[in-house]
């Protein structure tokens, strides 16, 4: 069964989860950006231009009391952009949880995003998830993830931005402490601000990789994404094809 504790809550994005037989740790990964911070495209075809990034996401869990159900959470999230010519985002992620059983945990934290192309913005996040998972059958593991963001993005006069996001990930282990996965998240938001967000749909993201479990604290991952951004202006969505490769530790 699924244990929902640090990473297996908070990492995607994508990662988020631990496996049941091998012991071996499956955390939904945690990927994060809105359209406010996207990469400018390189390519176009039709009304969606086309770019190709890479996410490299460190996360970090580790228990805060006796019981463990107390956890700490930590992220550094840097992301390369414009065909891999330069810096495009950086997530610095802290977070609070409670795991209220093996399989259902909250938690509650801040997130410093600054986006650097095509100009240096910083953004402020503050936010609130629910994770559960549960298997179908006795091999395939499902994790649900709901989170809310208040978002405090520059120039936009201070008004918070709020977006709701919806997780769905499913892992099925492999031979040899491997495990594949595959994942989709919806991201909508729900106000509009001024020179910021639109209220609607903003981003979707499907996600498809295989990982390792290299020992009890140290977990490997890599996958494609494809995040499709919902543009105010209906001629300029934007799918980024995004290589990500994720380290997972937990202590």
């Amino acid at each position: 069964m699924l244990a929902l504790a640090g990473p297996a809550v908070l990492a995607q994005t994508a990662a988020d989860t631990s496996a049941s037989s091998q012991s071996t740790q499956l955390p939904s990964i945690k990927l994060e950006t809105g359209s406010s911070s996207d990469t400018p495209s390189t390519t176009q075809n039709g009304n969606t231009d086309h770019a190709f990034q890479m996410w490299t996401p460190v996360y970090i869990d580790v228990p805060l009391s006796r019981s463990r159900k107390v956890r700490g959470y930590f992220e550094a999230n840097p992301r390369l952009g414009d065909n891999l010519k330069g810096m495009d985002q950086l997530l610095l992620r802290s977070a609070l949880g409670y795991r209220f059983t093996p399989h259902f945990s909250g938690y509650v934290g801040h997130v410093w995003v600054g986006n650097f192309q095509p100009q240096f913005l910083k953004e402020n996040r503050i936010f609130q998830q629910l994770g559960f998972g549960h298997n179908l059958g006795k091999r395939l593991q499902v994790l649900h993830r709901v989170r809310l963001e208040e978002r405090f993005i520059q120039d936009t006069g201070g008004d918070c931005s709020m977006r709701a996001r919806y997780l769905l990930r499913l892992a099925m282990p492999l031979k040899k402490k491997f495990y594949a996965v595959v994942s989709d998240e919806l991201f909508v938001n729900l106000n509009t601000v001024g020179n910021g967000p639109v209220s609607g749909i903003d981003q979707n993201r499907i996600y498809a990789g295989i990982g390792r479990q290299m020992n009890n604290s140290l977990r490997l991952e890599v996958g494609y994404q494809q995040q499709y951004v919902n543009k105010t202006d209906p001629t300029d969505d934007k799918a980024n094809h995004i290589l990500v490769t994720s380290v997972f530790v937990s202590l």
